[in-house]
């Protein structure tokens, strides 16, 4: 039986990298921040502890939507509101439709024989309206957000909902994911089979399987599933 497949969407299939920069270029050029790297680089920081304190449980969502942009002017000094800044560059992201180059032949030929979801942290907004951009929705039976279901990845709480709602086991799924935190220590928690997917070229030992090209991650999922 072709098992069902549990795809995180950022750095997995949709190019975050990409969505961010148009974003964050946007909403840098509305505050009249020059968008180089002196600038870039301490957002990138508090961003990256805003996200870390939510995978750990210690940051709802709504709280690190402004706080990350908060952190941010807090330590550069720079006079701007926090929780506009964050409302405006949501609304940015939702504007970035970029998928990963050859992510969408591989949905295209994947999901002629598999079933196939997406689970991620994102946000909802932006999730969901991306994924309409690309064009994408079609190759995926259900849209599974963290925001909406009040759980986050690594949380096993997370993969007991999405099996829940599929009325699945664990064996008849196998969850794809760039992050070895969210995704693959998720997977883990909930007993699911999973590869770890990296076009930098990166491995985890926690995974049971690494694929490092969609070409690879196709030969992968059909030799075992």
């Amino acid at each position: 039986m072709a098992r069902h497949l549990l795809f995180d969407a950022d750095e997995t299939l949709y190019d975050f990298a990409a969505t961010e920069r148009y974003a964050l270029s946007l909403l840098f050029q509305d505050l009249s921040i020059p968008y180089t790297s002196e600038w870039i680089e301490p957002y990138h920081e508090e961003n990256d502890k805003c996200w870390h304190m939510f995978e750990c449980g210690e940051m709802t969502l709504e709280r690190l939507k402004s706080a990350r942009f908060e952190m941010f002017f807090s330590r550069t000094g720079l006079p701007y509101d926090g929780k506009k800044a964050g409302e405006d560059y949501t609304r940015y992201l939702g504007d970035g439709g970029f998928m990963l180059p050859g992510a969408v032949d591989f949905l295209e030929d994947i999901t002629k024989d598999h079933d196939a979801s997406i689970i991620t942290n994102g946000i909802a907004y932006t999730q969901h309206k991306r994924f309409k951009m690309t064009d994408t929705v079609k190759y995926f039976s259900h849209i599974f957000v963290s925001e909406e279901i009040g759980v986050q990845k690594p949380d096993k709480r997370f993969f007991d909902h999405v099996l829940s709602v599929l009325g699945l086991s664990p064996s008849d799924c196998l969850v794809i994911g760039d992050s070895e935190k969210s995704d693959i220590q998720g997977a883990l928690n909930a007993g699911i089979e999973s590869v770890y997917f990296s076009l930098k070229g990166k491995s985890s030992d926690k995974a049971d399987h690494n694929a490092h090209s969609f070409d690879e991650l196709a030969a992968i999922i059909r030799a075992i599933c």
